[in-house]
């Protein structure tokens, strides 16, 4: 079911910026292909999802480039293994970054006195003989004055080079123009995390907003029940702590905040459509998971986050 007005297509005038690759236009067919599979709407999409209708408009159809976050969200939504979608939007980031490449390596283009006066400089360049290549060969006695003429001109230009760079290392070395003095260390300026109320085991069964871990807080993986809920599980690396999270849900939905040492935390929907667990720590080398469940019994799960293996 779509909103009247919305359209799903995916042509050469929707690709982003014109410059789309194989992959990048096989990413769109996917995220396009599963829009139709999940019968939503753009609307529905950005409610069980937290992106904008019109951003979910743009990269199903191919007019911009989607965040990898997203096409996870989309896949799982639609109870897809995400692995293969997320193989098909790295390969379509790697063209993207080649193409970027190419295209800041073309020189900026000049018009007037300025293409004039760059052509003049590189006419002016001494330009080294190399055999075979010459237009016109030359002759005996003026042949070789002119080949050491054009040696000694490169010569001379490397030995200045290396001249005008051994005089910069000797004046920053003496420290020329401040008598000799050394130059001052600067100080080094460390930028402090947020204030917070507890860490890592000491935050358990705390709530986050009260222990201010919502201060540098992220979502660092998420999941759903389709056409249910949407779950988050956040964390705090200020904190070393996470929670669990869920919205769009009914009343008597559950979620539970679970790691690897076998802490866990849960709270239960008891009106509106959202809620959120007390705290657990989140081990720097250990898994923390979240998994939601309905009140008729389907239950789903996140993936692990191990912030060790996130840098």
């Amino acid at each position: 079911m779509t909103d009247a007005g919305e359209q799903d297509q995916v042509d050469g005038a929707g690709t982003v910026s014109g410059r789309s690759g194989a992959a990048a236009e096989e990413l769109a067919s996917e995220l396009l292909a599963l829009k139709k599979a999940s019968g939503l709407s753009f609307a529905q999409l950005s409610q069980k999802t937290h992106y904008a209708k019109s951003s979910w408009e743009r990269w199903v159809n191919g007019k911009q480039f989607p965040p990898r976050d997203a096409v996870e969200s989309l896949a799982r939504l639609c109870e897809t293994p995400p692995a293969r979608l997320l193989d098909v939007w790295d390969r379509a980031d790697g063209e993207r970054a080649l193409a970027t490449g190419r295209e800041s390596e073309l020189p900026e283009s000049g018009t007037g006195a300025g293409t004039a006066e760059a052509g003049a400089a590189a006419d002016a360049v001494p330009q080294p003989a190399v055999a075979g290549v010459d237009a016109a060969p030359e002759s005996g006695a003026e042949a070789a004055p002119a080949r050491r003429g054009r040696r000694g001109l490169w010569i001379s230009a490397v030995v200045g080079l290396a001249l005008v760079a051994g005089a910069a290392a000797a004046y920053a070395y003496a420290g020329v123009g401040t008598g000799g003095e050394e130059p001052a260390a600067r100080p080094t300026v460390k930028i402090a995390g947020p204030a917070t109320g507890c860490e890592g085991t000491g935050c358990e069964g705390k709530d986050p907003k009260k222990m201010n871990c919502g201060a540098d807080a992220v979502t660092v993986r998420t999941g759903s029940i389709p056409k249910d809920l949407v779950m988050e599980l956040r964390y705090s690396k200020a904190c070393q702590a996470a929670w669990g999270r869920i919205t769009f849900a009914e009343v008597g939905a559950t979620v539970v905040v679970n790691n690897s040492d076998g802490a866990a935390a849960a709270d239960v929907v008891h009106y509106d459509r959202d809620v959120y667990t007390p705290l657990i720590a989140a081990p720097e080398s250990g898994s923390t998971w979240v998994c939601a469940s309905l009140p008729k019994g389907k239950q789903s799960c996140t993936g692990y986050f191990v912030p060790s293996q996130e840098r």
